[in-house]
């Protein structure tokens, strides 16, 4: 992770609002799964429903909620939401 984007998720105070970026989703997954093709497949879901909602498309995973940070308008994950995901992806 580079020194802005350090910065920028220091700033948006996420550990303490339980809120996750879309890197820290897939870092996330990547702990959680075993290598093969679940953990591969799944993080494909992920980074597929994540271009979605940045083109404002809608997505295939209703269960995956998100929000826009209100100062840095970025999309970010409920920490809850993404565990909750995982456990019926899985």
């Amino acid at each position: 992770m580079g020194i802005r984007s350090a910065l920028k998720k220091d700033l948006m105070n996420l550990e303490a609002s339980g809120l996750m970026t879309a890197d820290d989703v897939r870092g996330y997954l990547n702990t959680q799964l075993n290598q093969g093709r679940d953990k591969l497949t799944l993080i494909s879901r992920f980074n597929e429903h994540h271009s979605q909602v940045q083109a404002g498309l809608p997505s295939q995973e209703s269960d995956l909620t998100f929000e826009r940070h209100r100062l840095f308008k970025e999309i970010v994950y409920p920490k809850s939401a993404v565990q909750n995901w995982l456990t019926r992806s899985h």
